[in-house]
């Protein structure tokens, strides 16, 4: 696929006079949330991200690889949740914007036909789960909060183990992780999450990601696509 490079003094793409700048610091959001979120559909794809992966390494998983960074994909699609969240509200106020004002509604010039139809679809996607995002967000936090222990604690499965490895000397380590591996963490984390589980079921984390988690990804990418090209990418013009 094609591709095409404009660059442009961003002081021109982003205005700072009221009423745009309002605007404009809303496609600049969510531009940002984007990008956090391709980031973390990587750390949740990649088979195996050695210098992150200190649990759960390639080498530790050799006869059973897809073992390898559960920690690291865990951590990621936590992480992707919270990105969700903050992205249904950017979302959010950018289409109240574009209700207000005439002039801010988007017209899908140049795009392909269902572009119209995939960001209904988003919109709606966003608007129907904004709530269950936030209700996960208020729980686990920012990062993992005190909502995200509690709630951990008191769902722990009673079959559920953990392990901690601690180095003999931590003086010989270095400024390395690898003298402390607390491997009973990914129980915690994952157990903080059952709250939000039908019938806190753990087996249920899969149809999560793959009924809730995949089309909040790809409806994102949709609609940060069509509002480049609909509010930005005239704008990189030089």
């Amino acid at each position: 696929m094609g591709q095409t490079i404009r660059t442009v003094l961003l002081q021109k793409v982003f205005s700072c006079d009221e009423p745009r700048r309002q605007f404009d610091a809303k496609l600049a959001r969510i531009c940002v949330l984007f990008e956090d979120l391709r980031i973390e559909i990587r750390g949740i794809s990649e088979r195996s991200l050695p210098g992150l992966d200190v649990l759960d390494t390639e080498k530790d998983n050799w006869l059973n690889p897809g073992l390898t960074g559960r920690y690291r994909t865990f951590y990621f699609l936590r992480r992707s949740l919270l990105t969700l969240r903050e992205f249904a509200e950017a979302l959010r106020l950018i289409v109240e914007d574009t209700r207000k004002d005439p002039r801010l509604k988007p017209t899908f010039r140049g795009l392909t036909d269902e572009a119209r139809a995939l960001w209904d679809a988003g919109i709606q996607f966003f608007g129907s789960n904004e709530k269950t995002l936030n209700n996960i967000r208020n729980d686990i936090g920012g990062h993992f909060g005190q909502q995200a222990a509690l709630n951990a604690v008191s769902l722990l499965l009673p079959g559920a183990y953990g392990s901690i490895a601690v180095g003999d000397d931590l003086r010989l380590k270095g400024s390395g992780a690898d003298y402390l591996k607390l491997h009973f963490a990914l129980e915690i984390a994952g157990t903080a999450l059952l709250e939000h589980l039908p019938n806190r079921d753990i087996a249920q984390y899969e149809t999560l990601f793959r009924d809730f988690l995949m089309p909040g990804y790809q409806h994102a990418i949709n609609c940060v696509y069509i509002l480049v090209r609909e509010y930005l990418w005239d704008r990189f013009e030089s």
